[in-house]
């Protein structure tokens, strides 16, 4: 322990502050973490959307095939292009739910890195506060040894 603890003072950790400033830092990379994920969420939302749209698009186009004759090519055509389309708006939405997964990994780590910085400052504090305890109970038992003798040095005299 660096320095000599004293009778009758409380414990106080000499890098209470540079813990305060671990728990804020894990505060913000946690609401960062947090928008992270909510933008994955919705990005994820818009591709199951596009996929849904793509596959009810895709269901019509086959019941207007399956129903025989076709009067009007030029609507099959229009849907046959607006099906690669959705396609394609799949392609891009899934490259952004990529993107954002990657983000959001990258944000679980930061994440991860600050809740591990701050443990070892909380580890540090609470091994200084054993040692804390541990010199107090040295100083305790030292005093009721002092007590001990003064009062069978008392008793002697006494006798």
């Amino acid at each position: 322990m660096a320095k000599e603890v004293k009778p009758g003072k409380r414990f106080k950790y000499s890098l209470e502050s540079v813990l305060k400033v671990r728990g804020i830092k894990e505060k913000k990379e946690q609401e960062k973490f947090a928008d992270k994920k909510r933008a994955y969420l919705l990005e994820k939302q818009k591709e199951e959307e596009i996929e849904q749209q793509r596959e009810e698009r895709s269901d019509e186009l086959r019941n207007i095939m399956k129903r025989g004759p076709i009067s009007d090519f030029t609507k099959v055509l229009r849907r046959k292009a607006h099906l690669g389309k959705l396609k394609e708006d799949l392609d891009v939405q899934i490259e952004k739910v990529i993107d954002a997964s990657q983000l959001l990994e990258e944000q679980r780590a930061k994440l991860i890195e600050s809740m591990k910085e701050k443990k070892i400052i909380e580890k540090h504090k609470g091994q200084r506060f054993d040692e804390y305890k541990k010199a107090m109970e040295k100083i305790e038992m030292k005093f009721m040894d002092e007590i001990a003798t003064q009062r069978f040095k008392h008793e002697k005299k006494e006798d």
